[in-house]
């Protein structure tokens, strides 16, 4: 099991992260990460979301899961490039 990225751009509303941690446990995943950070414009927010999967499949079936959602604007797996994780480093 590895942790996968899920970045997601979401407007900037009362209630949109419980909305994406409902998402998120309904299928008993758990969430090891996340970062919400705003942008330039401040209807909008980016939320990455730290999650282990057993495959990327199931990463990528979550992202489309998320993305789907009403106040997501876009969802994607982050690519796995080089980069130190807490826990991770040699």
């Amino acid at each position: 099991m590895s942790v996968s990225f899920i970045e997601l751009q979401v407007v900037n509303r009362p209630g949109v992260l419980n909305r994406i941690t409902q998402v998120v446990l309904k299928p008993r995943y758990n969430i090891d990460s996340l970062t919400l950070v705003a942008t330039d414009d401040p209807k909008v927010s980016v939320i990455t979301v730290g999650i282990r999967f057993d495959d990327e499949a199931a990463a990528n079936l979550l992202a489309k899961q998320l993305a789907k959602q009403v106040d997501v604007l876009s969802g994607v797996v982050l690519d796995k490039a080089p980069a130190v994780i807490e826990g991770e480093a040699p």
